[in-house]
């Protein structure tokens, strides 16, 4: 009788391992799309550039140089004739340095043709240069530091960067750390990250949004990327120099355009400029007004190096 009064008791106990069984498999869920989401945000899908300086009847040079934390960089020297003046222009996210949508391409081809010689250089993790992930502007300060090391040792004297996005945001942050670029085009940059982590995700991701600070707390354990360091608007407040001019499209749907009058109002510098193409999306401000946008850019730089 005994034995028959403990046998009702093994499924019982077995019974209350269920909750915990099931608890340990959601959290193991959650952690294995928690790891795919954080590879998935810092990692880019290299694609092949469709044209090269030569296509434009450009000439050039591959060259490469080292980031300030020692990743090799790939670009391209488009020399202009007797100029100490130089163009440093960083892509943004997910592209390489003859980005079309952006028509990098074209817009180097104007620099050129005005005295300004110009680098084109693939960030890190894009294109042909070395590295695996992105951190949306705060490693990529290194590139660009990097790509300022290179062009002083080419002579150049004068330095101009013109950025798109991620590579504006990217050149914001590096100025406050940095006297010695001398201009800044900042092309659809973000103001703080965060206010653009939670949409895009919510537009690239069918998972809940509760997914996001264990994402972000993934990629910062795994991969060393804190996401949520990237806040140009905080770098423009700390410095008066340089100047920058900060162009943003009033249809611009993955940066809104809030973000562009952050930046503005932030700046310290008197000479900071503002413009706004009402027509235009995300980095499409030259292909909305290709002459004026060279135009105020050119403008801008020239004024700036006076």
């Amino acid at each position: 009788m005994d034995e028959q009064a403990t046998k009702p008791r093994w499924p019982k106990k077995r019974l209350l391992w269920v909750p915990f069984g099931l608890t340990a498999a959601a959290l193991g869920a959650v952690v294995g799309i928690s790891l795919h989401a954080a590879y998935s945000m810092t990692k880019v899908a290299r694609s092949p550039f469709e044209k090269k300086p030569d296509n434009l009847d450009l000439k050039y040079d591959d060259v490469s140089f080292s980031s300030r934390d020692g990743l090799t960089l790939s670009g391209w020297w488009l020399e202009a004739c007797d100029s100490s003046r130089v163009v440093v222009m960083i892509h943004g996210a997910n592209g390489h340095r003859a980005d079309p949508g952006i028509k990098t391409l074209d817009i180097a081809r104007e620099m050129v043709n005005t005295g300004y010689n110009v680098l084109m250089f693939d960030l890190r993790g894009h294109g042909q240069s070395e590295g695996k992930h992105i951190s949306l502007g705060y490693y990529e300060q290194r590139d660009l530091l990097g790509a300022i090391d290179y062009v002083k040792q080419r002579g150049m004297s004068k330095i101009c960067v013109i950025g798109f996005s991620m590579g504006a945001a990217t050149a914001l942050m590096t100025a406050a750390n940095c006297k010695q670029i001398d201009a800044i085009v900042a092309d659809s940059s973000f103001a703080y990250l965060a206010d653009i982590v939670k949409p895009q995700f919510s537009k690239r991701s069918s998972l809940p949004k509760l997914f996001i600070p264990v994402i972000l707390f993934v990629a910062k354990r795994i991969h060393g990327i804190d996401l949520s360091m990237s806040k140009p608007v905080d770098a423009i407040r700390q410095f008066t120099t340089p100047p920058v001019l900060i162009i943003h499209g009033g249809q611009d749907n993955t940066v809104p355009v809030e973000h562009a009058s952050i930046l503005a109002r932030a700046s310290r510098n008197p000479d900071t400029r503002l413009w706004i193409v009402p027509e235009a999306e995300h980095v499409g401000s030259y292909r909305a007004r290709p002459k004026e946008y060279i135009a105020q850019v050119l403008s801008f730089f020239d004024q700036a190096l006076s």
